[in-house]
């Protein structure tokens, strides 16, 4: 069997920036990468399977890292999703300590990065799934500022009607942006650590 430094090393499956093309090209061979190295990580972390040497691990890693790169240079969000769930499912196989130690390792900062660059691409996509001009976007961004401010303030300040911003809150919990939470009589609305994130994505947008 091939080892899985060799297999992920492709340049034609994985690894390799992706060159000017369509999205279609890239997303295409995005996925070939993925099934090569998330195959062979399979295999290697399956019963009786143990990867040879650490050079070996850090060949298939350095492979891999590249992979990574492009798929979230193109906020690729279902290939980073698969990519999580395929380191996820290697560390659960994988027994701490040992001649996987290495690998073991790798994998969980593997999973680390895949998060981070799923979570961008996330925060990216529902910030451009808002219209900036919207309701709940400016919404967002009053509350992003002043955290707890009340509905009844959120109208006052940006001069909409209540049903308007029952509105606009009601997308934007869905989105899992913002939070309504009681503090003392009255509740106010926060915004989520995904929320702050997309209101500083309007705000670096404004400034540019």
């Amino acid at each position: 069997m091939p080892s899985i430094a060799t297999a992920a090393l492709d340049r034609t499956s994985a690894g390799v920036a992706p060159a000017p093309g369509n999205m279609a090209e890239d997303a295409e061979g995005l996925s070939r990468g993925l099934d090569a190295w998330a195959t062979k990580l399979r295999e290697e972390t399956g019963e009786g399977k143990v990867l040879g040497d650490h050079a070996a691990v850090d060949r298939w890693a350095a492979a891999v890292g590249r992979w990574l790169v492009d798929a979230a240079l193109l906020a690729d969000i279902p290939s980073l999703r698969s990519a999580l769930q395929a380191f996820q499912a290697a560390g659960m196989r994988l027994q701490p300590g040992g001649a996987t130690t290495r690998l073991e390792a790798v994998v969980t900062a593997l999973a680390e990065v895949a998060q981070s660059a799923l979570d961008r691409a996330e925060q990216a996509a529902l910030a451009d799934d808002l219209d900036p001009k919207s309701w709940a976007a400016k919404m967002l961004v009053l509350v992003h500022g002043e955290p707890h401010i009340t509905s009844s303030d959120v109208c006052s300040r940006l001069g909409a009607h209540e049903a308007q911003i029952s509105r606009s809150g009601k997308a934007l919990m869905e989105r899992g942006l913002v939070v309504k939470t009681r503090l003392g009589r009255s509740k106010g609305w926060y915004a989520t650590p995904r929320g702050e994130a997309v209101a500083t994505q309007f705000a670096e947008r404004e400034n540019e």
